[in-house]
């Protein structure tokens, strides 16, 4: 976290995002015992993120979010293979925050639907006809800014 208020993106952050709380920065902890009580958190929340920029605001986005409009509300997600520095449970957590249902066979999808895959992940045709494959760059920069990204830029 710097003076800047950006920080590196961890799981930490992103559950914080997906779940709509006050994502601030450390100096808040340490101004507000100087001060001896809680210093308002909008002086100190994070606005951006080391790989999205410096004011995406992501996390004021979603924690000013109503209920009813949850950044993945209405989409259904499965995960798919193994993926690298996050296991497929956090990440079903932090979709289904976001709103999201998680489909563990994609064959049952009703929905607006997202497969997200290891870059090396080949799927089958019946799979691709029901659903968008996505990699997983995709959730992070959607939480991180909640703002759902183009799955375009994110296919497989």
């Amino acid at each position: 976290m710097n003076a800047k208020l950006v920080c590196e993106r961890t799981l930490k952050y992103f559950l914080g995002i997906a779940g709509r709380k006050w994502v601030v920065s450390f100096h808040w902890v340490t101004q507000s015992f100087k001060r001896g009580s809680l210093l308002p958190e909008a002086l100190f929340e994070v606005r951006g993120d080391t790989a999205n920029g410096a004011e995406h605001r992501g996390p004021m986005r979603a924690r000013t979010t109503d209920e009813q409009k949850l950044l993945m509300r209405g989409c259904e997600i499965s995960f798919q293979g193994s993926f690298t520095n996050m296991t497929t449970g956090q990440m079903e957590w932090m979709v289904q925050l976001c709103g999201a249902t998680v489909v563990k066979d994609p064959s049952l999808f009703t929905a607006e639907s997202l497969s997200l895959h290891p870059p090396a992940t080949v799927l089958s045709t019946a799979v691709q006809q029901r659903a968008m494959v996505v990699s997983r760059p995709w959730l992070l920069d959607s939480v991180a800014t909640y703002t759902l990204q183009n799955p375009d830029d994110y296919t497989v």
